[in-house]
């Protein structure tokens, strides 16, 4: 993956993610994490899925999807096999360091965060923040304060692409009052808001992970807010799934490809649930499984690049 000096990222990037780990225990009945590490067997179980997944991802480059565009995005804890591979093949990589299903951020590994990077030497290195511009000044000072960290980190001299995620939940008591329309009329502008407010704390992403919205018009809000200032004008927004439903996330892809500044996607369950969980019932073998998850992905590359053609 091509990297050049100054903030971002404006290639085509086509992300197939498999970072969860709390919530991925659920395909198996776990409880989160905690029923995992004692029991080997479990342990080779989900890294088992993390293989099936990355398996159909890279049936898709077979069918055609161009390698460069691809990115898996996978955790080392479960999927450190897959960072291993996808290195050898020249698979772009991005893994995951915020610690797995936090209201505040927070690093996986603590002080040893960049010994972790170190590592694995992926190419892009991805956090997942929830964060509303209402949040108390006390708890969003603590998530910029660390989330300043990472970026300065990532620009310096082992230079790596950031990738931010950023989730803003419905917090407020209008948010909550607005229910089903907090996604189309309040949302948008409380993510313009959030990335303004990260942005002027210093944390440069190159990349920005984002809810899908519903207009062009909102789309270039947010689109025009991950590019505010002449020094960013090469970064990129990505939209990501939520576990939605193929018919919604492609309409969410079909919004936004068109808009200057959007990239591509980063859809995880959408894709792989129903196979996984077909194949570990026993209703699917592991190829048509892998067949399944390939072209789910490829739809969504499809319908977002002949929408932006």
């Amino acid at each position: 993956m091509h990297q050049h000096s100054g903030i971002g990222h404006d290639q085509p990037l086509f992300i197939q993610p498999f970072d969860h780990r709390g919530s991925f225990t659920r395909f198996f009945g776990f409880r989160g994490e905690a029923e995992i590490s004692p029991a080997r067997d479990r342990f080779a179980l989900l890294s088992g899925a993390k293989t099936l997944i990355y398996r159909g991802l890279l049936e898709a480059i077979r069918g055609g999807v161009p390698k460069e565009q691809v990115g898996v995005l996978v955790d080392s804890q479960f999927g450190s096999q897959v960072l291993a591979d996808a290195a050898t093949k020249g698979i772009p990589r991005a893994v995951c360091i915020e610690k797995s299903g936090q209201p505040v951020f927070d690093l996986e590994y603590g002080v040893s965060w960049v010994s972790h990077i170190r590592f694995h030497r992926p190419d892009i290195v991805k956090v997942l923040v929830r964060f509303h511009p209402d949040d108390a000044v006390e708890t969003a000072l603590e998530q910029l304060t660390r989330l300043k960290l990472v970026s300065d980190y990532l620009h310096g001299p082992e230079r790596r692409l950031f990738m931010f995620e950023l989730l803003v939940p419905a917090t407020t008591d209008e948010d909550r009052e607005a229910g089903d329309a907090y996604d189309s009329e309040l949302r948008p502008g409380h993510m313009v808001r959030a990335i303004h407010r990260i942005q002027d704390f210093g944390i440069e992403p190159d990349i920005w992970k984002i809810e899908g919205v519903d207009t062009a018009a909102d789309a270039r809000r947010v689109a025009a807010a991950c590019r505010r200032g002449a020094h960013r004008q090469r970064v990129g927004a990505i939209v990501l799934g939520r576990g939605s439903d193929a018919e919604q996330v492609h309409a969410w892809l079909r919004v936004a490809a068109p808009v200057e500044g959007f990239i591509g996607f980063a859809v995880g369950r959408t894709n792989f649930s129903a196979p996984l969980t077909g194949f570990l019932a026993g209703e699917l073998d592991e190829a048509a499984a892998i067949a399944q998850i390939a072209a789910n992905y490829t739809g969504c590359v499809n319908a977002f690049t002949s929408a932006r053609a």
